[in-house]
């Protein structure tokens, strides 16, 4: 039987995306205060090694990032792309519709994935696993729709990722963590459950950080997170008279990113 804070928790995680919105604003911040100008997406989308003809499915899409911008998208790939948010999936085949590449799109949980065995080359689950409720359900579903010489790409955050950004909740808000729950499933715990799932698991990070110029776009991405965290208009507008009073004092600030790809075979 669910638990009242189960129950709880998914209704937060529905409505914090229920639409592109709030996740848009976190990625701006990202985009436009990276250090490392590669782009973790490009680099990622460097690492999906396939064939021409390949058949691709992305549980937990989001709105689409990974496939922005993305010419080289073998045009013989069969792209099929999930997320439980209708929402999500709209903004996506909308901002997806100019790249001239044929996507399929379907509403579904990555806990129950409703295609048959043995039929996809690559399974990619892009910073989402640490939302599914049971994480080893969906590794298994993911494994179970691969071709035994499928891939999983499964991408996600470390502990340190956004370190900063934790102490300022702490201080302002009175919660231990601002950012993503990585405990769940990060570079640090992911392995463990990858390798209950695949015979073969390698790890890779991404070396990047942050360094923030403008206090708007770092209260953006605080702002996006207000439904899962229900801090008051009174502690916002003190973190940003903070962060306002640090950047016009050191002209920046700087935050870790720590994040990773785990690569996968059956």
């Amino acid at each position: 039987m669910a638990t009242d804070t189960s129950i709880d928790s998914a209704r937060l995680l529905r409505e914090q995306y229920k639409d592109g919105s709030n996740l848009s604003a976190r990625i701006r911040l990202h985009q436009r205060f990276s250090t490392n100008r590669y782009g973790q997406m490009r680099w990622m989308f460097d690492r999906i090694q396939l064939p021409d003809n390949a058949r691709v499915l992305e549980v937990g899409c989001g709105t689409g990032l990974l496939w922005r911008g993305r010419p080289q998208v073998p045009g013989g790939w069969r792209v099929i792309l999930t997320d439980m948010s209708d929402g999500m999936l709209r903004e996506t085949r909308g901002s997806l519709a100019q790249l001239g590449h044929s996507f399929s799109y379907m509403q579904t949980d990555a806990q129950a994935i409703p295609f048959r065995d043995e039929s996809f080359d690559a399974v990619i689950a892009n910073h989402m696993l640490y939302h599914v409720p049971d994480i080893p359900r969906a590794l298994g579903e993911v494994r179970r729709v691969l071709k035994p010489s499928g891939v999983c790409y499964a991408a996600t955050m470390g502990l340190a990722n956004m370190k900063e950004m934790d102490e300022l909740a702490a201080r302002f808000f009175s919660i231990p963590r601002m950012t993503e729950s990585t405990a769940r499933f990060g570079l640090e715990s992911g392995e463990a459950y990858m390798r209950g799932a695949f015979s073969e698991v390698k790890l890779e990070r991404y070396p990047d950080s942050l360094v923030i110029t403008e206090a708007a776009p770092l209260m953006d991405y605080i702002c996006s997170m207000r439904v899962r965290t229900r801090v008051s208009d009174e502690q916002i507008a003190a973190l940003r008279t903070h962060v306002e009073n640090e950047i016009a004092k050191h002209g920046e600030i700087r935050m870790t990113k720590d994040s990773g790809l785990f690569i996968a075979r059956r």
